[in-house]
């Protein structure tokens, strides 16, 4: 065999303790989740101990949403992106029909997920949802409702390398790339002060107002330059 097409193997042993109620996959066990010992140096919380409110949008089958003039908008996998949601495709539906559930409705600085998907969720597509519509989600749309936690600061704490270690771990496996309720309850949130985690929600302005203006290469390097602000505040 050609030299350049070889392959070495590699071998991590894991002690049988660390493997009680733990996965079993090798991708879980992979070096390159060494980043994550950083959170044993931090003041952390589990998400979900802030969580008010997770759900997804209802799952109707046999049919598709009738688009209607007024009403609630459907906040979709295609509306998310990092720094915000787009609507301009999204579809707007009669209140009170099969795809309007009460519990689904969103409000102002809930967080909006992309459930499942290597090109949605994989990709980090979750942000702030701060448009002053009347929207609900969509059935592969993660509605998290926070409280004594600021949502703009926990959105871009999981797009570090200690948040999003955290995420793509728990993603390793067969199938379509998913995250349940548990394991979006389980991600370790560094516990930092009110005043810094609003400092975090003002830096999001900008990124916020490019959005608005569709500029959204201007948004991405704005929010990738305060990610990178916050991984460097938690190495500190």
């Amino acid at each position: 065999m050609n030299d350049s097409r070889r392959r070495t193997a590699e071998c991590l042993l894991v002690p049988s303790t660390a493997l009680r109620g733990s996965r079993w996959d090798p991708g879980y066990w992979s070096p390159r989740f060494a980043v994550l010992d950083r959170l044993g140096s931090l003041r952390c919380r589990a998400l979900g101990d802030y969580i008010e409110r997770i759900t997804y949008g209802p799952i109707v089958t046999g049919r598709r949403p009738t688009a209607a003039s007024s009403g609630v908008v459907i906040i979709d996998q295609r509306a998310l992106r990092p720094t915000g949601v787009v609507l301009d495709q999204a579809v707007t539906v009669a209140e009170g029909c099969a795809y309007d559930l009460p519990r689904c409705r969103l409000r102002p600085r809930d967080i909006v997920l992309a459930r499942s998907g290597a090109g949605t969720l994989a990709a980090k597509r979750f942000t702030v949802f701060h448009k002053r519509a009347t929207a609900t989600v969509s059935c592969f749309v993660d509605l998290i409702r926070l409280r004594g936690l600021n949502p703009y600061y926990a959105v871009t704490f999981l797009r570090t390398p200690l948040g999003w270690a955290q995420i793509e771990r728990l993603l390793n496996g067969v199938g379509t790339p998913n995250l349940s309720f548990g394991e979006i309850r389980s991600l370790r949130i560094p516990l930092l002060g009110e005043a810094e985690q609003l400092e975090v929600e003002a830096a999001w302005k900008p990124i916020r107002r490019a959005h608005g203006q569709r500029r959204y290469p201007a948004a991405q390097a704005a929010l990738d330059r305060l990610v990178a602000k916050l991984d460097q505040r938690l190495e500190a």
